[in-house]
């Protein structure tokens, strides 16, 4: 079926696995227009090996988006995803720096790949925030199972069974992950702008206050809660505003927010 594949010929090429087929399928998820699918952030400057992870991902179902150091955190920005995973060969303050950075705007668990041992940064990342650090060489079928555990772990909040909300003219449909807007646009939202807005939206008008929003969505998280918030409603006013820095929908109010749809 797949006669010719970049991963998997490379894969093969460079005997890192004999058959990319039997890699294991865990648990694929089925891409349909209904169902949200996980999105994976993988950020590999390894020309020969970002390949194969893509590949070996997609296989599963997953969404995957690939990008280079350089330019992850703005991508990131624009394209929140429920897993990032770092694999980068570069000096160990370059790395440092990275998810130091991806830490400060997201809570999304971090997977970082190390090329060698190197205990005094292994510490640093988790010490960081860094949920899980795994040293090279690693298998295909190891990067899938470490990758396929953390996206399960991130995918626990039970959005599924959240209720449909309507606030005005504004739908948000939990079983696609999105917000309808009166024209009937879908606008897909990742899982921490979902939850925030339905929040918002179960009572219109209403204004939460920002400690009691970073409790009822993710528990304490330390004295960055707050910044992690204002991250979400940033990026959130960049897709449901027609202009961001006037929002109308997602209000700001002393010590809290509201949605007046």
């Amino acid at each position: 079926m797949y006669n010719t594949h970049p991963g998997r010929d490379h894969a093969r090429k460079e005997g890192l696995v004999k058959d990319l087929s039997v890699l294991p399928v865990y648990f694929p998820f089925e891409r349909t227009n209904a169902q949200a699918v996980p999105l994976v952030f993988v950020v590999c400057d390894q020309a020969d090996t970002a390949p194969i992870w893509r590949y070996i991902l997609r296989e599963q179902g997953l969404t995957v988006i690939l990008e280079t150091s350089e330019k992850a955190i703005d991508r990131w920005l624009k394209e929140t995803s429920d897993l990032i995973v770092v694999d980068i060969d570069a000096p160990s303050q370059d790395r440092m720096e990275l998810y130091n950075k991806f830490r400060e705007v997201s809570i999304a668990p971090i997977l970082l790949f190390l090329p060698t041992l190197n205990e005094t940064e292994i510490l640093q990342a988790y010490a960081a925030g860094v949920d899980e650090v795994i040293v090279k060489p690693v298998s295909p079928a190891i990067f899938l199972a470490k990758v396929l555990a953390w996206v399960r772990r991130s995918w626990t909040v039970p959005i599924d069974g959240l209720s449909l909300v309507k606030a005005g003219r504004y739908k948000l449909n939990p079983k696609g992950r999105c917000l309808i807007d009166p024209a009937g646009l879908e606008i897909r939202l990742s899982k921490l702008e979902f939850l925030l807005m339905h929040l918002l939206m179960s009572r219109p008008g209403h204004i939460f206050l920002a400690e009691d929003i970073v409790i009822t969505i993710w528990g304490r998280y330390g004295s960055g809660g707050q910044i992690l918030l204002k991250n979400v409603v940033y990026r959130l006013r960049r897709k449901i505003e027609a202009d961001p820095h006037r929002p109308a929908l997602l209000q700001t109010w002393q010590g809290g927010y509201s949605f007046q749809g």
